[in-house]
């Protein structure tokens, strides 16, 4: 089955705590080109106080693996984003273009700890659409806080944010709180994208197909498309989904 869309991954090395060398950054790519992916939008963390400023780093790794993927994957699409890890004042990176959204449209990739307080995220999420930006909130299955604040996500998505899920949430342990929620944000219908969110080769790979059993006893063929292309394709063109 495929293609697929990785919107979400760490594939470009020395920026973060993905891909840790040119050669593992490579082989990245052709495990996933492997997997069926036929785009991917790369998106490195943009936290400065863990990685730095990430955006001269990750456009010199960009432009590598672009070169690389241009000859040996001819039909294979590259975009680039960041994945903003929220802290306070981040607003002014983004403006400033040093935090880059997703393909350059109006949708930002936002991720905060996995014990961030509800308060947070709701905060934030408001913040940053009161500035004109629409977020995608990244692998929400993973913040506890929303465990019991699941209201607050069908409101979120009611007024047009966005949910983005790892394909690697369907292998968590069988009666693991993540796989719970992976499973339970997918059959209310409040996910938008599934991705790889793929940092190395081995414990974290970045793979979109070890989820597509499970979508397809559970969801049409339709369904699956948007959630592992169609709808990853809209944001990187700007489009409203």
């Amino acid at each position: 089955m495929g293609p697929f869309f990785d919107l979400h991954n760490h594939m470009l090395c020395g920026v973060d705590d993905g891909a840790e060398n040119r050669e593992m950054m490579l082989s990245m790519l052709d495990m996933s080109y492997a997997d069926g992916v036929r785009a991917i939008c790369l998106t490195p963390h943009y936290s400065p106080y863990m990685f730095g400023d990430t955006f001269e780093s990750s456009r010199v790794a960009f432009a590598d693996l672009e070169e690389y993927a241009a000859k040996k994957y001819p039909d294979l699409r590259l975009f680039i984003g960041h994945e903003l890890g929220y802290y306070h004042g981040c607003e002014e990176a983004l403006r400033r273009g040093r935090c880059r959204t997703i393909a350059g449209s109006r949708y930002v990739l936002v991720d905060f700890p996995a014990h961030v307080e509800f308060f947070e995220i709701q905060q934030a999420m408001n913040r940053m659409r009161s500035m004109g930006f629409c977020t995608v909130l990244a692998h929400a299955e993973r913040y506890k806080c929303l465990f019991s604040n699941f209201k607050w996500i069908e409101d979120y998505v009611s007024n047009g944010g966005l949910v983005q899920i790892n394909a690697s949430g369907v292998c968590e342990r069988r009666f693991s709180s993540v796989r719970s929620m992976w499973t339970r944000l997918l059959q209310k219908d409040l996910v938008h994208v599934i991705a790889s969110d793929g940092h190395n080769l081995v414990t974290r790979p970045p793979l979109m197909s070890v989820c597509v059993e499970y979508l397809k006893k559970h969801f049409s063929e339709e369904r699956i498309s948007e959630l592992m292309w169609e709808n990853a394709l809209c944001i990187v063109e700007n489009r409203n989904l």
